[in-house]
């Protein structure tokens, strides 16, 4: 385990002389226990870490996660999930702090929720669970019980375990959602619409890293090997929505992050987001987050 990870314990404490659950308590390697890592600096490296099955999120700024020779952008609205033993390195090099927030699972834990979800039986034992990669667009289960577990730094083991067990059917949950779209995709045989998936999805990973950019649909064609029309058609079979409709999505949210954090205009977030009309992006995000843009940052 690399020595940076290992700076992150803390000694165990207890509640009422019971053990309780910390984040960042590592008493063993990564993969022997359910972890909660959360992290905060300027700089960080990663090489080639084969670590056990994760989560990998941001809660501030963003990171790129490097696996299988492909870039992996993640911001506060994504998340991107690592199998077990799939090496990956990651580097953090940044002007101001960036923070991270991880879930590492114990070996098989997962598998053994898998058996109870997808078999009959009293105890059904362990079953497969290799999960499609990688990059996620934020969701309403698993980033916020993330979040939850690590808010909560000196909690009860017995409500951990639970929140890992959620979490691992979160994660099923999601794995079953992606196998459904990829089986919709327009293709008659299984390694074709595997295939076709693996090409779509490298051009939404390209667009989650380039949101903000000018981009077009040739160019993110090309990042996934189709023609326009074809990566058009798969692209929403895939993710329910254009590219387009996914491209203004992430816009709108780093747009609403900088009205919450920032004192930049409205005009200035406009521009920064990616949005050449100022009236259109009010119209968006009225229409996402139920105000416009001025009246969303009087109330927060």
């Amino acid at each position: 385990m690399p020595c940076a990870v290992r700076r992150l314990g803390r000694k165990l404490r207890a509640v009422d002389g019971r053990p309780a659950f910390l984040v960042n308590q590592l008493s063993a390697p990564l993969g022997a226990n359910n972890a909660v890592l959360c992290a905060r600096g300027r700089r960080h490296l990663v090489k080639d870490f084969p670590g056990p099955l994760s989560i990998k999120s941001v809660t501030e700024g963003s990171v790129t996660w490097s696996s299988g020779g492909t870039g992996l952008t993640v911001d506060r609205d994504s998340f991107l999930v690592l199998n077990h033993g799939e090496p990956y390195s990651m580097e953090i090099d940044s002007r101001t702090p960036v923070s991270t927030l991880c879930v590492f699972f114990q070996e098989d834990f997962v598998e053994s929720v898998a058996g109870p979800v997808t078999r009959a039986g009293i105890d059904p034992g362990p079953a497969p669970a290799h999960f499609l990669p990688r990059l996620h667009a934020r969701d309403l289960r698993i980033l916020p019980r993330m979040q939850a577990i690590a808010n909560t730094p000196l909690a009860d083991q017995l409500w951990v375990d639970e929140q890992f067990l959620e979490l691992a059917c979160d994660l099923l949950r999601l794995n079953r959602e992606v196998e459904r779209r990829i089986r919709l995709l327009p293709a008659r045989r299984p390694g074709t619409r595997d295939e076709l998936f693996r090409r779509v999805r490298r051009g939404q990973e390209f667009l989650h890293a380039n949101a903000c950019c000018e981009l077009g649909l040739a160019m993110l064609a090309r990042e996934a090997c189709l023609s326009p029309y074809h990566f058009h058609r798969a692209f929403k079979q895939a993710f329910g929505k254009t590219p387009n409709q996914y491209r203004n999505e992430l816009r709108l949210a780093h747009a609403r992050r900088l009205l919450e954090t920032t004192a930049m205009t409205i005009t200035e977030i406009c521009g920064a987001v990616g949005f050449q009309s100022a009236p259109s992006f009010s119209s968006l995000f009225r229409k996402s987050f139920g105000a416009p843009p001025s009246a969303f940052r009087s109330a927060s």
